[in-house]
């Protein structure tokens, strides 16, 4: 590693030694080594729930896995901002970016508590995965582009009652612009539509709930995000048969009608379903998940530990506004429409959301904003009763 090429920046309460051209190329380079500035708010985010997860573990040694390391800009962080996680593993194919994360741990004062490796994802996963004491509370897959093609491997290598973390960028082929991509990959079908950031996370998390029941295992939301290029998930993992032998009861279809604007959540669909309110044919996404998202217990506990470490991650106003979002948002319903969206269909000016919200409260139905689009919000009313609701004087 040529040290000339490299600069140490701060991140929360961490040093990072990190690539210069990463802080002023436009997409930043793989040479020497990866470092995405811009993804300071998911590796912010991050730290916060495994604060969260970390402080509600009551026994056991508690260890954290990164295969796609890089530069340690996240495991490092773990190593430092969340105390009750003792070992850390750190590994990365290049060894340009595990010298880096070697020398940014002797930075921190935390190379005791760090391994690094340079492996294969799958072999490292792998070697974590032969006897239970040897895996990962925590792990976290942040690959560049999808993360299928490791999802088998990572389960294997999560510790029974632990954590998996997982980064998707390939956003294109989840909100529907490569369709056979995606049917291959996450073994459904997108859409191109206004709600397709939601459509995107729940498959991925359908592709892992599908993949833990072959391997007996049951997987449980507790948070998810997306921002700018990428959507992420966060999953408690447990041991389960039973459960396993449910997961059916968690995943369906969405139908969208193009015509009209309805759309719902079923269980089974057949490739001509005519649209309830209009009589054109549904479109359809999945298979993919169709319950919650978030562990509603777990988000609130985030935002008392938000209120602790707010000095370290995002401005606490954006990421306290944000959480609450999150609690408030009604995550059993699995997709969501515009302001935008319903005020073109109306030939006016889009309405506030709170005025919408209430008005949907007025009519008697559930309403709510939800955190993956700030012009989007939830419902179970049909499109046809937002329209007159929102189109009253």
């Amino acid at each position: 590693m040529n040290i000339d090429e490299f600069v140490v920046i701060n991140e929360g309460k961490t040093k990072l030694l990190v690539p210069k051209l990463s802080l002023s190329s436009t997409v930043p380079p793989r040479a020497p080594a990866f470092f995405n500035p811009l993804a300071k708010l998911n590796r912010d985010i991050s730290i916060l729930v495994y604060q969260t997860f970390a402080m509600d573990m009551k026994s056991g040694q508690i260890t954290f896995g990164d295969p796609l390391g890089g530069v340690g800009a996240r495991s490092l962080r773990v190593a430092v901002e969340v105390p009750e996680v003792e070992h850390v593993f750190v590994n990365d194919r290049n060894i340009f970016a595990i010298d880096a994360a070697k020398s940014a741990a002797k930075i921190n004062l935390v190379s005791e508590k760090c391994s690094f490796t340079s492996e294969d994802v799958i072999r490292f996963l792998a070697n974590h995965s032969s006897r239970n004491e040897e895996k990962f509370t925590i792990v976290d897959l942040d690959p560049f582009g999808s993360p299928a093609g490791y999802i088998d491997c990572l389960l294997r290598a999560v510790a029974k009652g632990g954590m998996v973390s997982i980064t998707a960028t390939d956003t294109a082929v989840l909100c529907g612009v490569h369709p056979d991509v995606c049917l291959r990959k996450y073994h459904g079908r997108s859409l191109n539509s206004s709600y397709s950031r939601e459509i995107a996370l729940r498959m991925v998390i359908s592709l892992v709930g599908l993949t833990a029941a072959r391997l007996d295992l049951v997987v449980h939301p507790i948070f998810v995000h997306s921002n700018l290029h990428y959507i992420r998930v966060y999953l408690t993992a447990t041991l389960s048969r039973s459960k396993a032998n449910c997961i059916y009861k968690n995943i369906g279809y969405l139908r969208d009608c193009i015509k009209c604007g309805d759309r719902n959540a079923t269980f089974e669909h057949g490739s001509g379903d005519l649209c309830r309110l209009c009589g054109n044919v549904y479109r359809f996404a999945g298979v993919l998940w169709v319950a919650n998202l978030f562990d509603k217990h777990f988000v609130g506990k985030m935002i008392d530990v938000s209120e602790i470490h707010n000095n370290q991650l995002v401005r606490a106003n954006i990421l306290r506004k944000f959480l609450f979002t999150c609690l408030d948002e009604l995550d059993d319903i699995p997709f969501y429409f515009q302001s935008d969206e319903v005020a073109s269909m109306l030939s006016t000016n889009p309405r506030p959301l709170q005025d919408i919200i209430e008005r949907l409260h007025s009519g008697g139905y559930r309403a709510s904003r939800t955190s993956l689009d700030p012009n989007g919000f939830k419902t179970n009313a049909h499109i046809n009763q937002i329209l007159e609701l929102v189109g009253r004087s």
